[in-house]
């Protein structure tokens, strides 16, 4: 998935530049197309796609602070493979 947003956010400049000098290659299902339709679909699908994998490979600050808390609560390495059984409550 990575790899399909990754390629898609490389080929959104081209989509951006070819619709700029022919915009027809790109809206080829429009009559007369603009070129300012065409710019705007490369400038949509890049801030799309980059925000899609932005999203995908940045971790949010919730998840980082339960990652922190459930290592802080599981302590020490060497204490990680004990039994602790001072947490049992009878």
């Amino acid at each position: 998935m990575l790899q399909l947003l990754l390629l898609l956010v490389a080929l959104s400049p081209v989509v951006f530049l070819v619709g700029l000098v022919k915009p027809k290659w790109i809206l080829f299902w429009m009559k007369e197309p603009d070129r300012l339709w065409a710019s705007s679909l490369g400038l949509v699908m890049f801030m799309a796609t980059f925000t899609a994998y932005s999203e995908m490979r940045v971790r949010h600050k919730a998840a980082l602070d339960a990652a922190i808390k459930q290592q802080r609560e599981r302590g020490s390495p060497d204490r990680q493979n004990e039994l602790q059984l001072d947490r049992l409550r009878y």
